[in-house]
């Protein structure tokens, strides 16, 4: 199989991450979104990256899917909670990553390295200090509580919300931000340990 997309992209990594994590071969292909060209509406209607190429040569979009997809082709290890409360509870937690999270998390992202990097411009620094001032903290507020005491995952086992959780905020260490473990323990001490994974440092940005 093949991921089109850049890591520089949460959502490609949450799919990346998945695939390791099941032990799953594939081969990853540099595709950025910008132009909307032919070529990738063909495969993405929406024109939004990942996108994955099965062997036949057809295309599954969108990370969500793919998940979904991996999971009823490489079934072990879970990657979705078997009760059903808890299923509900992961998908939830993708959801507000892939959401909520993604407009903070990327909002720096593109200040801090898509801007001066990719287009050579300025990073607006009054965004910059507002999306740290409120914005994260907010988000840091709301995780610090779901963040089990004594585990290293959200949920019993790794799973869909620690890759989208890792996904998203795992653009902190590269705009050189992080969380602060003095406000925030759980949360500090739960994104060390899943950083830690080799998923992660496999899939990791630049």
């Amino acid at each position: 199989m093949i991921v089109h997309g850049s890591t520089a992209s949460p959502f490609v990594r949450k799919v990346c991450t998945l695939l390791a994590e099941k032990g799953v071969p594939y081969e990853r292909r540099d595709l950025v979104p910008v132009p909307k060209t032919p070529a990738l509406l063909a495969k993405h209607p929406l024109g939004k990256i990942p996108i994955l190429e099965l062997d036949d040569g057809t295309y599954v979009p969108d990370s969500s899917v793919i998940a979904l997809y991996l999971e009823r082709i490489q079934p072990a290890p879970a990657m979705y909670p078997a009760d059903a409360k808890e299923y509900a509870r992961a998908l939830f937690l993708e959801e507000y990553a892939d959401t909520r999270i993604f407009d903070v998390a990327g909002g720096l992202l593109v200040e801090r390295f898509v801007k001066p990097r990719l287009f050579g411009q300025p990073a607006d620094e009054r965004r910059v200090a507002a999306i740290l001032a409120e914005e994260l903290p907010a988000v840091c507020d709301w995780l610090e509580p779901q963040v089990h005491p004594e585990r290293d995952t959200l949920l019993p086992a790794f799973g869909i919300a620690d890759a989208a959780i890792d996904a998203h905020l795992g653009v902190l260490p590269v705009v050189g931000e992080g969380v602060d473990p003095q406000r925030w323990p759980r949360l500090a001490r739960y994104l060390d340990r899943l950083w830690a994974r080799p998923s992660f440092q496999a899939t990791a940005p630049g």
